[in-house]
């Protein structure tokens, strides 16, 4: 049995196994600053404070390709039975917690840890990595029904003042992937500077767009406190207001950049997942649904393990509601040639 055929072969080594354990391994993105500051006091070298683009474009890229892919995937009997597993909702759950111990402890460095200007801006760029890969927990609990998973993803969307992510997401993304009318994904040849005000604006758009029209379905005003687009947008002021008040005026600008950091770090995600790829039409017309050939898949073992198995996004695409250990590698879908920590760098 090859390396990559015995890393998650059954469900009895890895649902049950010591194998799982590995899942505890994506609580180190939301905790990036904190390493980060450990290993500058731990060596003396300032470098650390840019542990976030070390971390990511460094050791998980390279992991990801010294490792390989591991393509081993649940039966399709046994699926039920991992997602109904509660230590990997917990996991994803407890992300948030320790995504805003990392915020709140960041800001203060920033503010009072007499740090140079160089220090602060890679303490804050790694502070905007670490909220950027947590949105993939965003990603993940915005697709289920519960809701405390759905006003989960709501904070942790807002460090990175992304707020309307998964109405856009569930709404537009997921019902137009791979066609033209989609701003989320990435035409053949389209540059990422040219894709990213498209898809940042449009995903906007779409967002306020859906809400709107689902309230006036249910004869209310999108102005309404029910409207979640605007109960997810009002966490980030709420949020960076509270620690202005504590910290002053002076950690405002930092916050404001690392959102963006984080937010783009999502969009460049989004840039790989669907680049290139189109839907076909049926002879009445209408699009064909979306298939594992629609994303591009990525079975790289490291970034696997950060991201919950996000980027084995095709069979994310085939049953949206399916809790991420559960989803499946398909050989027939476009596969990246590296994790997406690699094709990013």
């Amino acid at each position: 049995m090859s390396q990559a055929e015995s890393f998650l072969p059954s469900r009895d080594d890895s649902m049950y196994g010591a194998k799982r354990w590995l899942w505890l391994l994506g609580f180190i993105p939301p905790a990036l600053p904190v390493f980060g500051a450990l290993l500058v006091k731990a060596t003396g070298l300032p470098l650390f404070y840019w542990f976030g683009l070390i971390f990511v474009y460094g050791f998980v890229a390279v992991i990801d390709i010294v490792i390989g892919v591991d393509k081993a995937s649940y039966k399709l009997s046994e699926i039920q039975a991992v997602e109904n597993e509660i230590f990997y909702r917990w996991v994803a759950d407890l992300v948030m917690p320790i995504q805003y111990a990392s915020l709140i402890w960041t800001s203060w460095m920033l503010v009072h840890g007499g740090l140079s200007f160089i220090e602060s801006l890679g303490l804050a760029t790694t502070l905007g990595i670490a909220n950027g890969i947590s949105i993939t927990n965003a990603h993940e609990i915005g697709h289920k029904a519960e809701p405390l998973e759905r006003w989960l993803a709501k904070f942790v969307l807002a460090p990175s003042m992304f707020g309307h992510f998964t109405t856009e997401h569930n709404g537009g993304h997921h019902v137009k992937a791979a066609t033209p009318e989609d701003f989320s994904s990435a035409r053949m040849g389209e540059p990422f500077f040219v894709y990213f005000p498209r898809t940042f604006f449009g995903g906007i758009y779409e967002a306020w767009t859906l809400e709107s029209e689902r309230l006036k379905r249910r004869g209310l005003s999108r102005w309404s406190w029910r409207n979640d687009v605007l109960t997810a947008w009002a966490i980030t002021p709420l949020l960076f207001g509270a620690l202005t008040l504590w910290l002053g005026w002076a950690v405002l600008p930092w916050l404001l950049l690392q959102g963006f950091i984080g937010l783009t770090m999502l969009e460049m995600v989004n840039y790989l997942q669907h680049y290139g790829l189109l839907r076909g039409k049926r002879a009445d017309g209408r699009t064909e649904p979306c298939g594992p050939e629609h994303s591009w898949n990525s079975s790289h073992i490291a970034t696997n393990i950060m991201l919950y198995h996000l980027p084995r996004h095709s069979d994310h695409h085939a049953h949206p509601m399916r809790r991420y250990q559960a989803l499946r590698h398909f050989d027939e879908a476009p596969q990246l040639p590296t994790g997406y920590a690699g094709m990013s760098a």
